[in-house]
């Protein structure tokens, strides 16, 4: 515990919390509300912490709409609870990535989804065919309470420690103006809580890698490859036995199923692994894509397009085409930038209004001859010769354009 409070503890965890930014919780006090005092913040969470006299407030619930249209529930810790948290969270977590097993990757560090991604791929090009794609309903929700500190006081034996993380759990939860008990799960949201979604998941597994078992899992989202189709009935029997029995979790019914990779594709991690061992975004991802970049580039606005580039859409881009661009994804990219390229086209010819602004445009690239009569506001024109003319694919590379493509050829420079 005198690891926990310790100042320089303190101090680095309030950087983390800064970096990972965040709304206020229930006490509405914000990062720079909390900076702006820091000194006094810290030292007065560090007498609560070694007095035993700390006390969680309650987190502040936001729902977070999901694509079949129910909701993920969301809880936001205050900003120095999340201090005191991830202060907790960098003394446990080196404790406990000792015993973490090999095939676990979410929110550990030095570990990333496309490791994961990767994994599941060279196992089903060693012919472990068979997947079983498991799905845990509201796994964060469901973790019960008793059974994680069981786990926790495995390798953790100060009792301080553990009142402390006992703590978090039961703070409890303000929705609608009122406090509700929090008697299971590890609210999202929470600085520890992907920490001890991995400490309780650690049993799982541990049984499938002392029995051979090629699981990939990241966070409550894993797959099994199997050889047979036999076997993974079998597997996937255990797994429930395990989780539900001995975990106290539920395997979702409909959502856990077993995929024959030759002949059906899955979704891991929002990529589609299809047949042929071939890995892209998955439908629902590509939709999603879709939809915040027409929401950026919407044709009714009268903007600066460099501005709009620079600070909207390509942050969104480059991280989108980072996560996505390790699949087969060259020629739905390339595609891609064109057609992120005719919106932009649309934007600016929205935003010069009048055709006599496009032509005095072409005429500064050399154009000869006369603009015929163009309506600036039809989407058809956006892909014609003369918008091309006026803003060919150099002038989007000369503001900045982020391309997908590019994103892609330097994730696979062997590729070209």
């Amino acid at each position: 515990m005198d690891k926990i409070w310790a100042m320089p503890n303190l101090e680095e965890a309030f950087k983390a919390v800064k970096r990972n930014r965040g709304a206020p919780g229930v006490d509405n006090v914000t990062i720079k509300d909390y900076e702006s005092k820091l000194e006094d913040n810290l030292r007065v969470l560090q007498t609560a912490l070694r007095s035993k006299s700390y006390t969680p407030k309650p987190v502040r619930r936001k729902y977070i709409q999901k694509e079949d249209g129910s909701k993920r529930p969301l809880g936001i810790p205050t900003v120095g609870d999340r201090v005191a948290q991830a202060a907790l969270k960098r003394v446990l977590e080196p404790i406990f990535e000792q015993k973490f097993c090999e095939r676990s990757y979410g929110f550990r560090p030095g570990r990333s989804a496309h490791m994961a991604l990767e994994t599941i791929r060279a196992d089903l090009m060693a012919g472990y065919r068979y997947v079983i794609d498991a799905d845990l309903k509201s796994y964060f929700d469901m973790i019960p309470h008793e059974r994680l500190l069981e786990q926790v006081r495995e390798e953790i034996v100060d009792g301080s420690v553990l009142w402390m993380i006992e703590s978090f759990l039961k703070a409890g939860v303000l929705e609608d103006g009122v406090v509700q008990a929090s008697d299971l799960g590890s609210p999202q949201g929470g600085v520890c809580s992907p920490l001890l979604a991995n400490i309780y998941l650690h049993p799982l597994d541990e049984r499938m890698e002392a029995r051979g078992h090629r699981m990939t899992r990241y966070a409550d989202d894993f797959v099994i490859c199997c050889r047979s189709r036999k076997g993974a009935e079998r597997v996937l029997g255990h797994i429930t036995k395990l989780l539900e029995t001995e975990l106290g979790l539920k395997v979702h019914p409909t959502k856990t199923k077993i995929v024959n990779h030759q002949e059906e594709s899955f979704v891991f991690l929002g990529h589609e692994f299809t047949p042929g061992h071939r890995m892209r975004p998955a439908i629902k991802a590509m939709k999603k894509f879709k939809e915040r970049t027409k929401e950026i580039t919407r044709r009714n606005q009268t903007v600066n397009i460099e501005l709009l580039i620079k600070k909207k859409l390509n942050p969104y881009l480059r991280g989108w085409g980072n996560y996505f661009g390790s699949g087969d994804v060259k020629g739905s990219f390339r595609a891609l930038d064109q057609w992120i390229r005719r919106r932009l086209r649309m934007v600016q010819m929205r935003s010069w209004r009048k055709a006599r602004k496009m032509l005095r445009e072409m005429r500064r690239r050399g154009w000869r001859g006369e603009l015929p009569t163009i309506r600036m506001t039809a989407w058809r024109n956006s892909n014609c010769q003369h918008a091309h003319y006026a803003m060919p694919n150099q002038w989007f590379k000369e503001l900045g354009l982020c391309s997908l493509a590019d994103l892609y050829d330097e994730q696979h420079p062997q590729r070209g």
